[in-house]
C-alpha cells in the first residue's frame, strides 16, 4: 500500500527554511501568517517579507566591501553582509525587485488591538481605526 502524496503548499517553495522541519528556520506559524496576508495578492512580496523575517532571526554578520585572494581583488559598493544573514537579505531584495505597485505595508498582526499603522489602513481602503486604538494616555 502506498501513502498518499503530501499536499503541496505553493508559497513554501519560495519561503526560507521553515521551523519545523529545519531547526533555526523561520517559525512555520509566522511564515503562514505572512503567506495568508499577501500570497494571493503578490507572491514576490510574500516571499520578500518571509525572507526578511527569517533574516531578522539570524545574527548580523560583518559587512564586506573588498575581498583579496592575493592574485586578484574584488570590491563591493556598497558593502554587503555575508553568511546566512547576507544571503537571506539578498534573496529578499531579489523578490522585492519583482513586486508591483506601491508597497504600503502588510498587517503583521491582526489581533485585538491591531498593531499596524493607520496610514496603511487608509491607503488600503479601510475605514478609520477602532476607537481607543493606539491611544496616547487612554482613559482609565
Amino acid at each position: 500500500m502506498t501513502t498518499p502524496p503530501t499536499p503541496v503548499i505553493p508559497w513554501e517553495s519560495w519561503a526560507p527554511p521553515l521551523d519545523p522541519p529545519t531547526a533555526g528556520g523561520l517559525p512555520l506559524d509566522q511564515a503562514t501568517a505572512i503567506a495568508n496576508a499577501c500570497w494571493n495578492d503578490d507572491p514576490h512580496l510574500c516571499a520578500a517579507l518571509q525572507w526578511e523575517a527569517y533574516a531578522a532571526t539570524l545574527p548580523p554578520s560583518a559587512q564586506v566591501s573588498q575581498v583579496a585572494t592575493g592574485a586578484q581583488s574584488v570590491s563591493y559598493s556598497p558593502a554587503s553582509p555575508t553568511g546566512e544573514y547576507g544571503l537571506a537579505l539578498q534573496r529578499a531584495a531579489w523578490h522585492r525587485s519583482f513586486t508591483t505597485g506601491e508597497v504600503i505595508g502588510v498587517p503583521m498582526q491582526t489581533g485585538d488591538p491591531p498593531l499596524y499603522p493607520a496610514r496603511s489602513l487608509a491607503l488600503a481602503g479601510f475605514s478609520d481605526p477602532p476607537p481607543g486604538w493606539w491611544t496616547v494616555n487612554p482613559p482609565p
